[in-house]
């Protein structure tokens, strides 16, 4: 399949695929590499770019409390932890960060520092992840100028998320492509209020330029442990998520299609992410009674260990479960759900994993093996679903 950049101004399909850095830990015990969509993304328009995104020096300086990725490919990015840099994590970084490849940002994460975590708890982690993310979309737009439109929230907004929008040509097909990087100052997110589809604020022009605001879209996500479906797995596999009545159900059914000729296991759920107003709203005030509750033991607590186990539970809640509702807002996620998709035209491809997958490595990692996966289905899926309009 040919795979260069289109002369067309827009796309007739789109995708779009985002790094959600630090949201590790989402609602409903998820435990997830949020920064798939990004790589997948970046896997395709290497196809029309092949620029090279692997790491070639990551400066950690304990001075600026700044931490810099750069790549072979020449792309640059850079991102200060809230509460600096200490000298081990600065030989961490600057010995294995080198040749790992910045596209799949949360995997260099964790295997620079052994797994990590959101919500402020991990923030030298969650920047050398930012910092990877950004220097990917920085290293596509040096290598190819004027084919990309780029956008960023306003300045002091606490957002350093960034967006980069294009057209590529997929045989003969013109496909508008956004890859995005949501991520907030300090490393302290994820904040994610300008994920998927959302053609809001600083995305809604390079959106509208390339004509993704329109035209139906594969929001490509996560691979995730999720406990209402592992049950369920024998194996790892790909998640089509398209709700009946809300959602593009032929094209979430068409990508599947091309998912089993290619002999790749993946499934479909129509009724996962259903539109429940409040429910974001509900489930933080539910989760701030839980601390409410915990503090107030700890309050009157006299006894050592006591105190020790009470205070190791309000870590827990903090460094996993607050990701489930610190994520998004609550009138924001009221009209768009978790993945950022509006309803309309657009379907979702994620990947689910098996417990005893995430038993053994705590923190899911996108592989390049994985990367491939999506890759075949959407492009062959795209493709079998515009032919058939």
């Amino acid at each position: 399949m040919e795979v260069k950049f289109s002369e067309q101004p827009g796309g007739v399909l789109g995708i779009s695929g985002h790094a959600g850095v630090g949201h590790v830990h989402s609602h409903s015990g998820f435990v997830q590499d949020d920064s798939a969509g990004l790589a997948v993304a970046a896997l395709i328009l290497k196809k029309a770019l092949p620029v090279d995104t692997v790491i070639s020096e990551v400066q950690a300086s304990m001075e600026e409390g700044r931490i810099t990725v750069r790549t072979n490919g020449g792309g640059e990015a850079s991102a200060s932890p809230r509460r600096g840099i200490a000298p081990f994590e600065k030989e961490l970084l600057e010995s294995r960060g080198v040749n790992l490849d910045a596209a799949f940002s949360q995997n260099a994460a964790v295997r620079v520092f052994g797994r990590m975590y959101g919500q402020g708890v991990s923030e030298t982690a969650a920047c050398f992840q930012g910092a990877c993310a950004l220097a990917v979309l920085d290293t596509f737009v040096k290598a190819a100028p004027g084919r990309f439109h780029v956008s960023a929230p306003a300045e002091k907004t606490g957002y350093l998320d960034k967006a980069v929008t294009t057209v590529l040509d997929v045989d003969g097909i013109p496909m508008a492509l956004m890859l995005l990087v949501n991520f907030s100052e300090g490393g302290i997110g994820p904040a994610e209020d300008y994920e998927g589809n959302v053609p809001w604020d600083f995305k809604e022009p390079v959106m509208k330029a390339v004509g993704l605001d329109a035209v139906p879209t594969i929001l490509i996500e996560s691979k995730a442990y999720i406990p209402a479906f592992a049950p369920e797995l024998t194996e790892n596999m790909l998640m089509l998520r398209a709700e009946e009545g809300t959602d593009n159900v032929a094209l979430a059914e068409t990508l599947l299609s091309a998912a089993k000729e290619a002999h790749i296991p993946c499934c479909l759920k129509t009724n996962a992410m259903p539109l429940a107003p409040g429910s974001l709203a509900k489930a933080t005030a539910a989760y701030a009674d839980r601390l409410i509750t915990l503090a107030g033991q700890l309050k009157t607590a006299d006894d050592c260990m006591e105190k020790v186990r009470l205070t190791a539970d309000l870590a827990e809640l903090i460094s996993q479960d607050a990701g489930g509702v610190t994520f998004m807002g609550n009138t924001v996620n009221d009209q768009m759900r978790g993945a950022g998709i509006i309803p309309g035209s657009h379907a979702i491809l994620s990947m689910i994993v098996t417990t005893k997958y995430k038993e053994y490595v705590k923190i899911p990692m996108l592989t390049e093996e994985d990367a491939e996966h999506y890759l075949t289905v959407i492009l062959n899926g795209m493709k079998r679903y515009r032919d058939s309009l």
